[in-house]
């Protein structure tokens, strides 16, 4: 057997963590942005920062519990219904 211990290297773990945008995924960033563009700007509805902060809270702690929770979600919803036999 070879002995592989002259060449174990460390690996740092900002290596193996995914890049987070506010503590959530770019895409959950995105539709909070796009969202607030809509409804802020385009209808004048400046109340809706509210809920948009609290679904930005929501996502930053399911993205705590998995990192890739929302990516998951997000192509669950984007699947196409067709059976393939």
């Amino acid at each position: 057997m070879i002995d592989m211990t002259p060449y174990k290297q460390p690996v740092h773990r900002s290596l193996l963590q995914r890049e987070l945008i506010g503590g959530i995924p770019q895409a959950g960033l995105f539709i909070i942005f796009f969202l607030g563009l809509i409804f802020i700007y385009g209808l004048q509805l400046w109340i809706v920062i509210i809920p948009l902060v609290l679904i930005y809270f929501i996502l930053r702690h399911l993205t705590k519990l998995d990192q890739y929770l929302i990516d998951i979600f997000l192509n669950n919803i984007m699947q196409k219904e067709k059976l393939i036999p």
